[in-house]
């Protein structure tokens, strides 16, 4: 008990001079939540959606009514089969299960060559905010599409989405 009174004195102080919404602040805490996905481009046309819901991690929900902000660290693709010809991919995002014709486009356009192969590369965005707006509400569809008439590509997708959450809110 004789070790317990000075840091809580200590605490009080440290709260009465720099203000409760510091002491908040250092409480904050953020996780991780990966997902990967492979999408199959073939063609002009769009891909089946790959639905995320966060409703699907324990730490967001442990955590949902305590989030204080959800941001895409990164969204990486890679092509490990190319067995058409060239062509263009674009990524699009839109709300969970809706169709693609609602959906927005994110990030720049990818070219390749025909039977060029890519290692893991970052998305160039282009509207990042708008996937991020709609985690806000813990879920989202995104989209693959293709433009070429012989494409023909396996596209990995991995997706690391950081979610900052604080236990006093």
């Amino acid at each position: 008990m004789k070790k317990a009174l000075p840091v809580l004195a200590a605490f009080c102080i440290f709260g009465l001079i720099s203000g409760c919404g510091d002491i908040k602040d250092a409480m904050d805490m953020v996780f991780d939540i990966t997902y990967n996905h492979i999408f199959t481009i073939q063609g002009n046309t769009e891909t089946v959606s790959y639905d995320i819901n966060l409703e699907d991690n324990d730490d967001y929900k442990r955590y949902k009514d305590k989030i204080r902000s959800i941001s895409i660290d990164y969204i990486r693709y890679s092509i490990t089969s190319n067995t058409g010809g060239g062509g263009t991919g674009d990524l699009y995002a839109g709300s969970y299960g809706s169709a693609f014709s609602t959906a927005t486009k994110v990030a720049q356009t990818i070219s390749f060559a025909a039977g060029e192969l890519r290692g893991e590369t970052d998305v160039e965005w282009i509207n990042k905010a708008f996937p991020e707006s709609l985690l806000t509400g813990g879920k989202l569809s995104l989209w693959a599409v293709g433009r070429g008439s012989d494409v023909d590509i396996i596209v990995p997708v991995v997706i690391k989405i950081e979610v900052t959450v604080n236990p006093l809110e």
